[in-house]
């Protein structure tokens, strides 16, 4: 035998050993009275059944009467946001410092006040192109060195627009606050706006806009926002352009968005995270030193369409199992009085996991989540209400949104509803602030809206205020089924019938256009428009 063999049997047998001495230990015998271990009567091998083995007693542990109810809770403990200082450095720049000194982290958002709400009607998607070739390239910086170097950081950079605002963003550690804070500042007074990277972006960018037409529910949304505003609003178009507009978009186009609007008195730096005042300013000064003021126009917005008869716009997707279902209108704005209560009747209505919810999804099981929302911009944005739901159920599933929307409007929520929708908001508040990231975007919604500094304070005793009668009073006002936009993406041949005895049906293609060279109709306009479809081509920039 191998002594290759013998090691391992050597092994196997302390193995089974040690098996041997976890089994466990045999029970100790019963003492009398006296202390003397009392007899155990052996069983028989006859009386236990064949190859069973001996099992110990079961072993009962009475629960503990505390467990049986769950303990009262505490007092409600106030939540206070955290603290920021404002100051402003030589260039005009504000900024705006939270100090949070647990972990050596800090996040940085640089927040130009123009957004994609500035483009042009032909050149949508401007904005949007511009804020993303800042981290493209700079007159030192090439887009790879700069993506090696915030690498070798540890750091993340990032750029972008919304309607309101183009930014930069930036995440290291304190100990790299310097060398981060140096390619930062780079981007955002230098761009480059190479002609190359420029390309590279744009064929993203159109191939990503080519797939929408796959995506129901992002030609449903696209569609709602076109048929809502008209096309000389730049809320009807998305942010990120149309493959017509963004072909238009030239590297001489964003040079001249750039020295229009980013000027650092047109803009505020939010800073959260591991510096004191002091230090961060004399950074900041150093870094920002050559970044002057210029003069910035203030831009007005053209009105929107008015509202017409409430009316289902068709986009024909052959076949499709489901329905991509919008139904809107115009909303408010951000800084409306009436937003506190918009927010909770938003809630009830389908904001969360109420009423629209517990009827199609709980109720008629015809979709997995139906939602509501008013997205609030400078002036005032869409208000939408729908989901995804299954084809057969199409024509009923807008009737079930309507009859949620004229509820609300028609009687009183209820006691129940009121408590938990601003329950929800109020005790959820915190975790605005449970991070740096989402610290930030609070204090931008203050620099971006012109909020006062006491507003997020105040903002739980706001929601903690509003009534029934508020919740009706804003439901009535800004809810109004007779002057709806209903657009539905899904299979004609199936649920076309059904629709049209909802409301007049009015057919659209994939980008949202009349079908049939009707004209553009300036959706929710009383009259129709009697313009050719070339005509409106034009205008879009075709």
């Amino acid at each position: 035998m191998s002594a290759s063999t013998l090691k391992q049997r050597g092994i196997f047998a302390a193995a089974l050993a040690w098996v041997a001495s976890c089994a466990a230990p045999a029970p100790k015998p019963a003492l009398t009275a006296s202390g003397t271990p009392a007899a155990v009567a052996a069983t028989p091998a006859s009386a236990a059944a064949p190859g069973a083995a001996a099992r110990p007693a079961a072993r009962i542990t009475p629960d503990a009467p505390f467990r049986q109810q769950p303990p009262a809770a505490g007092p409600e403990q106030p939540y206070h946001p955290p603290h920021w200082n404002r100051f402003k450095l030589k260039n005009g720049l504000e900024v705006m410092l939270v100090e949070f000194h647990d972990l050596p982290l800090v996040d940085l958002d640089l927040v130009v006040k123009t957004g994609s709400a500035a483009n042009p009607p032909d050149k949508a998607g401007l904005a949007d192109l511009t804020a993303r070739m800042l981290v493209e390239g700079t007159k030192t910086r090439g887009a790879l060195q700069i993506a090696d170097q915030v690498a070798a950081l540890g750091a993340t950079l990032a750029s972008g627009s919304t309607w309101e605002t183009s930014s930069v963003v930036l995440s290291t550690l304190t100990r790299n606050l310097d060398p981060a804070l140096a390619i930062f500042a780079d981007v955002v007074q230098h761009p480059a706006f190479d002609g190359k990277e420029f390309a590279r972006v744009r064929d993203n960018l159109l191939t990503a806009i080519a797939r929408r037409k796959d995506n129901p529910p992002t030609v449903a949304g696209l569609a709602l926002a076109h048929l809502l505003y008209g096309a000389k609003h730049p809320y009807a178009w998305p942010t990120t352009g149309t493959e017509a507009s963004v072909k238009k978009i030239a590297p001489a186009d964003l040079r001249a968005f750039y020295e229009t609007n980013v000027h650092p008195n047109n803009a505020t730096l939010v800073v959260a995270g591991d510096v004191t005042e002091a230090d961060l300013r004399a950074k900041l000064e150093a870094a920002f030193k050559g970044w002057r003021a210029r003069h910035v126009a203030a831009r007005r917005l053209p009105p929107a369409p008015s509202p017409g008869a409430t009316k289902v716009f068709l986009i024909d997707k052959d076949g499709a199992p489901q329905s991509s279902i919008r139904v809107g209108q115009i909303g408010i704005d951000r800084l409306n009085p009436d937003y506190f209560a918009v927010s909770v009747m938003n809630l009830i209505l389908g904001g969360g996991f109420y009423r629209l919810d517990l009827n199609l999804r709980e109720g008629k099981g015809w979709t997995y989540g139906a939602r509501s929302s008013f997205e609030t911009r400078r002036a005032p944005g869409p208000f939408s209400a729908g989901g995804e739901f299954v084809a057969p159920h199409s024509a009923d599933s807008v009737a079930e949104i309507l009859k949620e929307v004229n509820g609300i409007r028609d009687s009183d929520v209820t006691d129940a509803e009121l408590a938990r929708a601003k329950d929800q908001i109020v005790k959820s508040f915190p975790a605005r602030f449970a991070t740096r990231a989402s610290t930030v975007a609070q204090l931008v919604d203050l620099a971006v809206f012109g909020l006062p500094d006491g507003y997020w304070a105040e903002y739980p005793k706001n929601i903690a205020a509003v009534t029934k009668d508020d919740v009706r009073r804003v439901a009535r006002k800004y809810l109004d089924p007779a002057h709806l936009a209903i657009v539905v993406v899904g299979d004609r041949k199936s649920i076309e019938g059904p629709l049209a005895k909802i409301a007049p049906v009015e057919l659209l293609d994939l980008d949202g256009e009349p079908l049939g060279g009707a004209g553009e109709g300036k959706p929710g306009n009383k009259t129709a428009s009697s313009e050719s479809h070339a005509s409106h081509d034009e205008r879009r920039g075709r």
